[in-house]
């Protein structure tokens, strides 16, 4: 995952959970349901092969922009996204607090 929302979304989740850890809480796992939780779930098992330590993972194209379409993640529609966050149970996940 080498590209800027990648980056900024997985550093996030990143942060976030350090302060879970900091405070006893369980850290926050994504489910495959969201693009960045599928992507991250993706990308490790990829690594987890020779061939697959090659390749980059980004949303922006090459071979997860196509597994994103092929499971439905792809999408432009904003009202399909955040439906897709709060079936998740992350609305508003970074606004709780955890101290």
């Amino acid at each position: 995952m080498d590209h800027h929302a990648e980056a900024i979304a997985s550093g996030s989740l990143a942060g976030y959970n350090a302060v879970c850890e900091a405070f006893g809480h369980a850290p926050l796992q994504l489910s495959r349901s969201t693009a960045i939780g599928d992507i991250i779930a993706y990308a490790n098992e990829k690594m987890e092969t020779k061939e697959g330590r090659r390749n980059r993972y980004t949303f922006a194209g090459a071979e997860y922009f196509e597994h994103m379409k092929e499971v439905g993640l792809y999408t432009m529609d904003v009202k399909e996204i955040e439906e897709r966050i709060e079936k998740a149970g992350l609305k508003d996940v970074f606004k709780k607090k955890l101290g």
